[in-house]
């Protein structure tokens, strides 16, 4: 079982748990890719990107040892590259080095647990 932990907003939790909020999204940064996403080399030789496998995540809003915990089903990960309105990807600048602009997208499913709420 791999499960991804994050920290969230109480309202955003809220929604989670309302069913009102069926996606998570999270940016991917040179900082924090490796907790998203893994490096490969596809059958063209070419080094690629896909998502982390996770099967749960783990939601924490804040940081008290009694915070609220709740733990949910993933049905689907997917990364997505932002593009402009002409179809273009968005690229940023960081320490010198050029990246596409993209984000992790996780489609939720049940709730597994809840603690503290």
């Amino acid at each position: 079982m791999n499960v991804l932990t994050l920290q969230i907003n109480r309202e955003f939790l809220d929604k989670i748990l309302s069913g009102k909020k069926k996606e998570e999204f999270r940016e991917i940064r040179p900082n924090n890719s490796k907790k998203y996403i893994e490096y490969f080399t596809a059958d063209d030789g070419e080094e690629d990107v896909r998502p982390k496998e996770v099967n749960r995540i783990q939601f924490f809003n804040g940081y008290k040892p009694n915070r609220p915990e709740v733990i949910i089903e993933v049905k689907k990960s997917e990364i997505e590259y932002l593009v402009d309105e002409d179809g273009n990807p968005i690229e940023y600048e960081e320490n010198g080095e050029i990246y596409m602009t993209a984000q992790m997208i996780y489609t939720l499913g049940k709730v597994v647990s809840k603690k503290n709420i």
